[in-house]
């Protein structure tokens, strides 16, 4: 799969996309790398989903209501998972807090 997503940022034109794009494709590379197949499995939702806004496949706000979800199931699993993976899960949905939820879409018009 195309990282057509990253097109996105470059259409914002701001330093604040610039920087975000590079600590979302960390946080998907990361994610997407994890021993631990949620992590893993969420971590291609959210690339995929990126792609499908920037294609225009979804609209921002269908995008949000899935990027919450990933965010509230992983948060969701995180408190069964056992110490050391629990903070990895932790990481993830704190990254989609802040990189997504908060940042990201106050960039999109």
């Amino acid at each position: 799969m195309g990282l057509s997503w990253e097109k996105l940022f470059d259409l914002l034109k701001s330093d604040e996309a610039k920087s975000l794009k590079a600590e979302l494709l960390s946080l998907i590379n990361s994610a997407k790398s994890d021993s631990e197949a949620i992590l893993k499995r969420q971590g291609e939702k959210l690339e995929l989903y990126l792609i499908q806004l920037a294609e225009g496949q979804i609209t921002k706000e269908q995008f949000g209501g899935y990027v919450q979800d990933i965010h509230d199931l992983t948060e969701m699993h995180a408190l069964k998972m056992v110490v050391e993976s629990k903070a990895r899960a932790q990481r993830f949905t704190n990254g989609i807090a802040n990189l997504v939820l908060n940042r990201l879409l106050a960039l999109i018009p």
